[in-house]
């Protein structure tokens, strides 16, 4: 009954190229802990370190089971939220879900905080909103990487990772780790570049990021970390409709300096502190001269977890105060934001096999450019194991979209699987409703639905907007070497006033199959239909579009790294599109808005190469 064997069963079939098989041994120790993905050794032997969180959410990756890895991920967390493995686990996840960068940056976060000291390299990338590198394209995956060490031990590490595509795309990410008695650090440097499909729209980024923990005593670790960021890019915004070249530009510059405090209070509870502050320069606009933009914002947060086997608590708080000034064509403006918070949360298990969700948060906002917000915020939401094969999930509550630094909180990010915090507007108001199930029918197949509905009112807009999103997949491994997907992602979106952004409405059905060796070669290969209906002047307007993806790799022997070859867009379609760049224009401070087609217009080619040593 102890799921600790069919664990590293799992991750050694996964190292060897055999992800199907690492699934099966993968589902086998969820059984026998007590239905969730979080692991330790019922004999209590092991000190529960980098073993648990080396391998989970790559061998979903892998196989390309993302919605499977985040209901994983959701019960993970409900049942464990004081587990660092759990929350890494959920923010590897996230990267399949378009606007959850806060959530999966938030994740992260929570989990660095969490963590004891360990060799785990902190990729700069990771901790970054909305890089621009098309559909997380960038020089290495925004998973957990598989070849982090098992067991904890006085060491260095070094991985690097390299991207060479179409459309002059070039990058590369180093990182180097070590791990000394009651110290740990990890060094980062990242590159992207592309020159983008239409004229001025290009992109380079570059991060550099600084990362140590530091054991104080025994229940005591701090850490420190510092980021540098520069971005330049061109014109982003996606339109429907076709508009003349545009000579926007804009450069960012920012440096973040994080410390950080995690208190073992007891054997049941924690208390978590940090501060960050970030200073940030952004030059934009079509003309000259362009809008300069000098930004300084800090961000205090505390929280306290304490768990029992019947319930847990999580209460904290925090304030964020940003200054900024824009010089253009016109005289000096300033503009000043308050935000203050607090929240408490709660799980309760009762009985056995369901989890209530409760929580309570209030928010104050003071800004000297829109109206003042006040509100209170209550949670409710049920995860229920109806059988050791089906999960139901459902919930309700509203949020206020918080002023971030970077994107991330240490406040609980989701309710029974639905996610609190998309890439809105800051101050945006918003009410969700959600239903959700999921079903393994059998050892090989598995398969969920997911409906729900967001009501959103804008600071300083009359309108409201609404979002239902629509998500079902199956997933099928008939065999040890094959696995088979159908995903499908529906998304309608309603402004009900008469302004900017259009509605949308939005298709994508996705039929997949993977091939895995154990000599180290795989192979993928997906098709698609995409379909976009957009409201215009005059009418509606639509466009639609079939595409094929394939990519052929090799993983080296003895967890050296992976080559892979990716061919996207085979097919060589351009088809017209509508972003989200109206949806969720923020400050740079706060992270880039979201952008990114969803697949590339027309026939794009990448070699990507990862080594670790």
């Amino acid at each position: 009954n102890d799921p600790t064997p069919y664990f590293y069963e799992a991750i050694k079939k996964q190292t060897e190229n055999r992800p199907i098989e690492a699934l099966h041994n993968l589902q086998q120790a969820i059984e026998r802990n007590d239905n969730r993905a979080v692991y330790r050794s019922r004999q209590m032997l092991d000190e529960d370190l980098a073993a648990r969180s080396a391998a989970l959410g790559r061998i979903y990756n892998d196989l390309g089971f993302g919605q499977r890895a985040l209901v994983e991920g959701w019960k993970s967390v409900n049942t464990d939220p004081g587990d660092y493995s759990a929350h890494r686990f959920l923010a590897d996840s996230y990267a399949v879900l378009p606007r959850h960068e806060v959530a999966r940056i938030s994740e992260l976060l929570q989990s660095q905080f969490l963590q004891p000291l360990n060799i785990t390299p902190v990729q700069p990338h990771l901790a970054e909103r909305n890089l621009l590198a098309f559909n997380a394209f960038g020089p290495s995956a925004l998973s957990f990487n598989e070849f982090n060490p098992l067991f904890q031990r006085n060491r260095f590490t070094l991985q690097t990772s390299g991207i060479v595509g179409s459309n002059d795309t070039y990058g590369d990410e180093v990182t180097h780790a070590g791990l000394w008695e009651k110290f740990s650090y990890s060094l980062g440097q990242f590159h992207y570049q592309t020159e983008g499909f239409r004229e001025n729209n290009d992109i380079r980024s570059d991060i550099y990021n600084a990362y140590f923990q530091a054991r104080l005593i025994p229940n005591v670790t701090a850490l420190i970390e510092f980021r540098h960021q520069d971005i330049e890019h061109g014109d982003l915004d996606l339109e429907f409709d076709s508009k003349p070249i545009s000579t926007f530009r804009s450069d960012i510059t920012s440096d973040l300096y994080r410390t950080g405090l995690h208190l073992q209070t007891s054997q049941n509870g924690y208390f978590l502190a940090s501060f960050t502050h970030q200073d940030a320069n952004f030059l934009e606009g079509s003309k000259i001269p362009r809008t300069r933009t000098v930004a300084r914002g800090d961000i205090a947060e505390v929280t306290y977890g304490y768990k029992l086997p019947l319930y847990d608590v999580f209460t904290g708080g925090g304030y964020y105060a940003l200054n900024q000034s824009f010089k253009g064509t016109d005289d000096l403006q300033r503009q000043s934001i308050r935000h203050s918070n607090a929240y408490i949360y709660t799980h309760i298990r009762y009985p056995e096999t369901w989890i209530w969700n409760f929580g309570l948060s209030a928010d104050w906002r003071d800004d000297t450019e829109i109206a003042d917000i006040s509100a209170i915020n209550p949670k409710v939401g049920i995860l229920w194991n109806a059988t050791p094969n089906t999960t139901l999930r459902i919930a309700a509550f509203k949020t206020i979209r918080r002023s971030l630094i970077a994107g991330g909180t240490l406040e609980p990010t989701q309710v029974a699987g639905f996610n609190q915090f998309f890439d809105d507007l800051n101050g945006t108001r918003s009410e969700r409703y959600g239903f959700g199930i999921d079903h393994r029918f059998s050892l090989n197949i598995t398969g969920g639905l997911e409906l729900s509905e967001r009501q959103l009112r804008v600071p300083n807009c009359a309108d409201r907007w609404r979002e239902t999103s629509y998500r079902g997949y199956l997933n099928w491994t008939p065999n040890s070497r094959w696995a088979n997907l159908i995903e499908y992602f529906g998304e309608d979106f309603d402004n009900l006033g008469q302004g900017s952004p259009r509605d949308t409405m939005t298709q994508r059905f996705s039929l997949g199959t993977s091939y895995f060796d154990p000599s180290g070669l795989f192979a993928k290969l997906k098709a698609s239909y995409f379909v976009q209906k957009v409201r215009l002047d005059g009418g509606f307007g639509q466009d639609s579009a079939p595409f094929l993806d394939l990519a052929l790799g090799y993983r080296l022997p003895k967890r050296y790294g992976i080559f892979q070859l990716s061919l996207e867009n085979l097919l060589d379609q351009r088809y017209r599109y509508e972003g989200l760049q109206n949806r969720a224009v923020n400050s740079a401070i706060d992270g880039l808005p979201s952008s990114g087609l969803p697949f590339p217009q027309g026939f794009t080619v990448s070699a990507r190469l990862i080594l670790a040593l």
